[in-house]
């Protein structure tokens, strides 16, 4: 049965909120002139406004230095008294997203080492993830923080940025302390910078899975806590959570033996560990909307922005890689209908180092570029996004695909995907068009096994370790997304539009009305 489509359907704003920002690990990395590059390009190309990063203030960034952290004044008296706040290099990588084009959305972590109550150390760029040990000498590095910014950048500027307080302090890898803590960190912070500004954007919780989310709101209105907007966090399964059993934890064991016997390479056992495609499978089509129903019960008539998600919550997955992921990125973007102030994926470089920073072409890492700046296949789904047309027009639902219809006022598109989480599935999949008017010409752009799948011509030149610069520039070329003609049939006035894709294959098909 053909799905029929209206030019003249009632229509909605078409959703962007995604073009919010990007995420983009921590804060050192925004030195590398790679990185900025990938950046760069996701700004240029896709309209992304803002990048969010982990660990403006650790010890890496040198914000908050002492004597006794040199190894040769070790032996000086007084060596921990003798002190000093700089935020320049802070400055420094905010300089630089700026001449991006985008600005920071900014995400105040983790523990300068010098105002922490413990050494507790998370991930692998070791973040300090305690409670200062002084509330009151944290609020004034966070008032001293917000006037550097406002004499650096300016006040309309700065006012322009938004101020999230600390990354999923709900898991213990993020954060050594309860809820309670966070929620006196969180008064402590919000207050310090309303101090200096009361008209810069403040808010949190910043958690994992939607939680904390009526709790939190409920203590900033109990105890009259500035919060400006709520932030959270999902991805499917969620997600960390579906990982931690005893069947998955043993197969983790065993893949990490079965390397060592076997020789295998990093990359290549993490993803033996975390690439669980019978578990994938039972996720629920649709979850991310459906959590984000319930998130915004709960959070009322306060915007509500998820700055992180992505189609995985593990890292060394290869559905980050692949169609799968692009398929993940429409369907979820899909659902959005215009509810949400803000939704940031997670991330847009693979050069990654929350884990490991493993080196190899397509390792499975959260990115949209890959650490030899290729594009891969979501950050095509998001090309194909950013060029919706600015209204989306009424559909009736089809069980056997996702698809949306946008139109300019005369022509439209409609965005196609068969998405299932099934990874291995990989289904042939039918849809027929009928339009209520006759095109003049039909095109499509596709993301399938055949169409912007570098991963697919990596393997191809034998995967190796490290691509030369030829090679990376011909993969670019070759999986570029390119239009072409797609057939269709006018009779009576209508259009016909005969599609045939496959499982978690991508379409945006642009049909230009006589």
């Amino acid at each position: 049965m053909a799905i029929r489509i209206s030019r003249n359907a009632e229509t909605t704003k078409t959703d962007y909120s995604w073009q919010l920002g990007l995420g983009n690990d921590h804060a050192y990395l925004l030195h590398r002139k790679d990185v900025l590059s990938h950046i760069k390009i996701a700004h240029d190309e896709l309209g992304i406004k803002y990048i969010r990063c982990h660990g403006v203030f650790d010890d890496d960034m040198l914000t908050y230095q002492r004597m006794s952290d040199c190894r040769m004044f070790k032996s000086v008296p007084g060596n921990k008294k003798i002190r000093e706040i700089n935020f320049r290099q802070i400055g420094d990588i905010y300089d630089n997203l700026l001449e991006c084009g985008v600005k920071p959305f900014v995400e105040m972590s983790f523990m300068p080492s010098a105002l922490a109550s413990g050494k507790t150390l998370g991930l692998r760029y070791n973040p300090n993830i305690t409670m200062p040990r002084s509330l009151d000498e944290w609020s004034e590095y966070i008032r001293s923080f917000i006037e550097f910014l406002l004499d650096r950048y300016g006040k309309e500027e700065v006012e322009s940025w938004y101020f999230e307080v600390w990354n999923e302090p709900d898991l213990n890898c993020f954060f050594d302390g309860k809820q309670k803590d966070y929620f006196r960190l969180y008064e402590a912070t919000a207050r310090a910078v309303k101090s200096i500004d009361g008209d810069l954007r403040v808010g949190g919780p910043s958690t994992s899975a939607c939680r904390w989310l009526t709790e939190f709101l409920d203590f900033c209105r109990k105890n009259d806590v500035p919060c400006d907007f709520v932030t959270t966090h999902h991805y499917p399964g969620d997600a960390f959570g579906n990982f931690v059993n005893l069947g998955n934890i043993k197969h983790m064991f065993m893949s990490s033996r079965e390397a060592v016997k076997n020789g295998k390479k990093l990359s290549e056992t993490m993803t033996d560990m975390f690439c669980l495609p019978e578990d994938w499978k039972k996720w629920t089509k649709g979850a991310l909307a459906q959590m984000d129903h319930k998130a915004l019960k709960k959070v009322g008539d306060k915007p509500l922005m998820i700055t992180e998600w992505n189609s995985m919550a593990v890292f060394g997955s290869p559905v980050h890689d692949e169609k799968y992921s692009a398929a993940f990125i429409v369907k979820s973007c899909l659902d959005l209908n215009n509810r949400l102030a803000g939704y940031m994926f997670w991330c847009c470089s693979d050069l990654f180092e929350e884990q490991f920073m493993l080196p190899r072409p397509f390792v499975g890492s959260f990115g949209i570029i890959s650490n030899d700046g290729i594009p891969k296949p979501n950050f095509w789904a998001f090309k194909m996004l950013s060029q919706l047309y600015p209204e989306r027009l009424k559909s009736d639902k089809d069980d056997s695909i996702d698809y949306g219809v946008f139109t300019d006022g005369k022509d439209i598109q409609i965005l196609l995907t068969a998405q299932s989480s099934d990874y291995r599935e990989n289904n042939g999949h039918t849809a027929t068009f009928e339009l209520d008017f006759e095109a003049e010409t039909v095109s499509v752009m596709k993301i399938d096994d055949g169409h912007c799948n570098p991963k697919k011509m990596w393997a191809e030149l034998g995967s190796p370790d490290n691509l030369t610069r030829e090679q990376v520039k011909d993969i670019k070329t070759a999986t570029f997304l390119q239009e072409e003609i797609l057939p269709f049939s006018t009779a009576g006035g209508k259009t016909i539009i005969d599609c045939s894709l496959n499982t978690n294959d991508v379409w945006l098909i642009k049909v230009k009305s006589i």
